[in-house]
């Protein structure tokens, strides 16, 4: 890449001045409080997984979600960049683990059935009851 990127710049008389790759975004993530491994298990941690667990899509999508969105007028820094990309990519994973989380998505013991069935489907029984009493 770094190749490609120093023949670019000598064909086009041009200077990069900032490279941003997928590989360099986990690294600095993994020390953030959502992705720090040390600090998963401790009493006020708020790790949600491995950065190195999160999709290179995800992460991806988080770059260019940060580059079409921060504003260049300012200036731009790596933190920013990463802030941008902590932020979506937090967001991306809280989304999809509420989807997947509660005792909605479980499946509950029916005593009159003698079978399982889902929770929603339970509860969604019990409203009807409800709205014919």
């Amino acid at each position: 890449m770094w190749n490609d990127l120093d023949n670019w710049e000598h064909k086009n008389k041009a200077v990069v001045f900032m490279v941003v790759s997928t590989e360099e975004v986990r690294e600095s993530l993994s020390y953030y409080n959502a992705f720090d491994v040390e600090s998963k298990g401790t009493y006020d941690s708020e790790f949600i997984c491995n950065i190195y667990d999160v999709s290179e899509e995800v992460v991806h999508q988080a770059l260019l979600n940060a580059y079409n969105t921060l504003n260049f007028d300012y200036g731009i820094t790596y933190t920013d960049i990463n802030d941008a990309c902590y932020d979506y990519i937090v967001d991306n994973l809280s989304a999809k683990t509420n989807e997947t989380r509660g005792l909605i998505r479980g499946n509950i013991y029916n005593s009159e059935t003698k079978t399982f069935e889902k929770v929603k489907d339970f509860l969604a029984k019990q409203q009807e009851r409800t709205n014919a009493s």
